[in-house]
């Protein structure tokens, strides 16, 4: 059964996400290089036209043609004007044969790949640095370390000194500042790639084009060695910021805690660091309005456990200042029903946090989670959120929730212990960590250790509140782990000419005092260390948080209207990734593939679906798919079968899907089969959640309605 049911998702998503086939009748679109069906499309750069004929003085077809919108290609013009940008394309608007005029090759890009690509998060890496040609890019990739940091290093300081020849090897750089792509919307094209090996590991070198939506600068090429107002741009600080701006500043901070009864101590010093925190704040109005509080309670199935009362709980509909939550926690009570066995529903309340949480669009959005126990895995009929650990990681990383875990570890719990410090150490891999996370175990069995840990990272945050509240940026967030920073690598970049003030790059204020007594109060060693350790993990992750908000507030920009050459990982450390693939899909898209999922999966847990192997099953899904059955019998791969459209084929990125076998399934356990399909089912659960949340939605034109925005979806979320 379950065998069938793989092979049916994978024969739908195929149907469901195929390029329909061109009409025998008409003109027929220019197919992709290499491809039999596949048709060539291009998209519009912003501020083009499609004219009548091959001549401007011929008159338009469509003026004002919106950013991005893809035409089916008709006639190309030759690889030496391609190359030069010189040229005209006939476009059409379907493949059908209609054609609506021509446009200049300057004015589109061919976009051969489904999918483009997008900055991680800038901190703990160098900026993507971006080729005018292969050639020098191939060479450091395949050059030996001792060879390649010093010439990397060297392009660094360049930039940085604003000292950049006119033959200089890079076009483009990266800014400093975190670009969000759901706020300042670009796009990254694929036009070509290749997979190499990078120091040891599988990197990809892709020519990519740099694009975003409109505004007066739109076709003004961020190329660093004519555009020198990009580079002043490009080289600012990842936490320069007026301080009017960084005055502005709110954290939101919402506990998500275990309230069964075992948990009855950590909530009572929750209060009591709260309390200490509402009385330091009550002579500083001004950073008391800058820290709200929310608290969600979780437990497990109401639905299945009587008396218990709650699956999860919002304890603030409103998000509280430390006065406020105070009263509030003090009416948290814990069940006395015990739970029927020993994880609870994590999920749902990490979950129902993000989703349900009055979240302030401006704020740094932060989540601490507390328990004691693991969450029930997917498939577990206790989960009600249908997700897991890596679902969640995935949503908190689009919305730019950072997540701090503590686990209340219980030495008696040895069975259940690996699972839970498994979960929470996911959740606690916050984007811009450097793979570092926020995980911190506190014995239950010290009655001081959870308060230590809880004040260490409530003190943390208000510092840096109280800090911004001046107008200054907290010092122990401008102190190392500056790993984007073009400066570190000599010569600090010289400030921006002729700033006001108001403008200046904020100042750091001298280290805020403790508070007097709570938690932290005559430590001994163990404590202090703990106390050292959280507050570390509490700053590297309030850095990351900042200077992504730095970037939202000042409005950061990708390079745009370049072609340029560039490696997906960090070309100072190739252990970290520098770009990821992102997929643009509308709501409908994401709407029909989740029903597709739905129904199959649904009907897989019915026992609807039967069949014998993996190739044998497919051949019934034939007829639907209109494909030849001998070909899908025959085949090894999924890739063989003739099922998966040939732009997936293409990309450089692919899924394990796309790779399976009759034996990799067979060899596959009980559990190992139940383990996969319980995935593909979280990403249902993930797809409502995308499509019924507000963020990250993108309109890529002022004139699109709802349905036409697009979401970049992450590769870790498709089935």
């Amino acid at each position: 059964m379950k065998r069938a049911l793989l092979v049916v998702v994978m024969a739908l998503i195929a149907v469901a996400m195929a390029v329909p086939a061109t009409a025998a009748e008409g003109r027929q679109p220019v197919k992709i290089d290499g491809k039999k069906h596949l048709p060539l499309r291009v998209l519009a750069r912003p501020f083009s036209h499609i004219y009548k004929t091959q001549d401007v003085a011929g008159g338009t077809a469509q003026e004002n043609v919106p950013s991005f919108q893809p035409f089916y290609v008709y006639t190309r013009p030759s690889e030496q004007d391609r190359a030069a940008q010189r040229g005209w394309y006939e476009v059409g608007s379907d493949a059908r044969g209609g054609v609506i005029g021509w446009m200049q090759a300057k004015d589109v890009f061919e976009w051969k790949q489904a999918m483009c690509l997008a900055y991680t998060h800038p901190e703990g890496r160098k900026p993507v640095l971006m080729f005018a040609e292969e050639p020098p890019l191939a060479k450091l990739v395949a050059a030996p370390p001792a060879q390649r940091d010093p010439a990397v290093e060297a392009l660094y300081k360049a930039i940085a000194d604003k000292n950049i020849p006119v033959d200089f090897p890079v076009k483009s750089v990266e800014p400093q500042k975190a670009v969000d792509i759901s706020k300042q919307f670009y796009l990254l094209p694929i036009l070509d790639f290749k997979v190499v090996d990078f120091a040891g590991r599988e990197g990809r070198v892709v020519k990519l084009a740099a694009v975003t939506a409109g505004g007066p600068e739109a076709r003004q090429a961020s190329d660093i060695r004519s555009n020198t107002a990009y580079v002043e741009e490009a080289t600012q600080e990842s936490t320069q910021v007026a301080a009017d701006t960084l005055k502005n500043l709110v954290f939101d901070v919402v506990f998500v805690m275990d309230t069964t009864v075992s948990m009855r101590p950590n909530i009572e010093a929750t209060l009591r660091v709260i309390r200490q925190v509402a009385a330091n704040l009550g002579s500083d109005p001004e950073a008391a309005q800058g820290v709200r509080f929310g608290f969600w309670g979780y437990r497990d199935s109401a639905e299945d456990i009587p008396g218990i009362e709650y699956t999860t709980k919002n304890y603030t509909p409103t998000l509280q200042t430390a006065a406020e939550f105070e009263n509030t926690l003090a009416g948290v009570q814990v069940t006395e029903i015990d739970s029927v066995d020993y994880p609870e529903d994590v999920f749902s309340g990490v979950d129902d946090a993000m989703r349900k949480t009055a979240w302030d669009d401006n704020a740094i959005k932060f989540m601490v989670l507390v328990g004691d126990a693991p969450g029930h895995e997917l498939g577990h009929k206790w989960n009600l959120s249908g997700q897991d650990e890596n679902t969640l990681r995935s949503i908190a990383d689009d919305g730019s929730f950072y997540l701090l875990a503590l686990h209340v570890k219980n030495p008696k719990a040895t069975k259940h212990n690996p699972r839970a410090e498994q979960q929470y150490g996911v959740l606690g891999l916050n984007k811009g960590s450097g793979g570092q996370t926020t995980y911190t175990a506190v014995d239950s069995q010290d009655a001081a250790a959870y308060g230590v840990a809880a004040e260490s990272l409530t003190q943390a945050i208000v510092s840096v509140v109280r800090a911004a509240k001046q107008g200054q940026v907290a010092p122990q967030l401008t102190g190392g782990g500056q790993g984007g920073e073009l400066a570190d690598l000599g010569q600090a970049p010289a400030a921006p000419a002729a700033q006001t003030p108001a403008q200046a790059p904020a100042q750091t204020p001298p280290p805020a005092s403790p508070p007097a007594g709570g938690e932290l109060a005559d430590l001994g060693p163990e404590h202090q260390k703990l106390a050292d350790d959280v507050q570390e993990t509490t700053n590297r992750a309030l850095r990351a948080a900042l200077v992504e908000w730095i970037g939202q507030q000042t409005g950061a920009q990708a390079p745009r209207d370049i072609e340029a050459w560039a490696v997906d990982k960090d070309l100072l450390n190739p252990a970290v990734s520098s770009m990821e693939v992102r997929l643009l899909i509308n709501k409908q898209q994401l709407s029909s593939l989740k029903q597709v999922l739905t129904e199959v999966m649904g009907a897989g847990r019915l026992g609807q679906i039967g069949g014998d192997d993996f190739f044998t099953a497919l051949q019934s899904t034939a007829a639907a798919a209109a494909r030849d059955p001998n070909q899908i019998k025959n085949a090894r791969t999924m890739a063989e079968t003739g099922l998966v459209p040939e732009f997936l084929l293409g990309l450089p990125y692919q899924s394990r899907l796309m790779a399976m076998t009759n034996e990799l399934w067979q060899s596959w356990g009980p559990d190992e089969q139940d383990e996969f399909l319980n995935e593909l089912e979280a990403r249902i659960s993930a797809y409502q959640a995308i499509h019924d949340g507000p963020d990250g939605w993108i309109k890529l034109n002022p004139g699109d309605d709802a349905g036409e925005m697009v979401y970049p979806i992450s590769l870790d979320l498709l089935p």
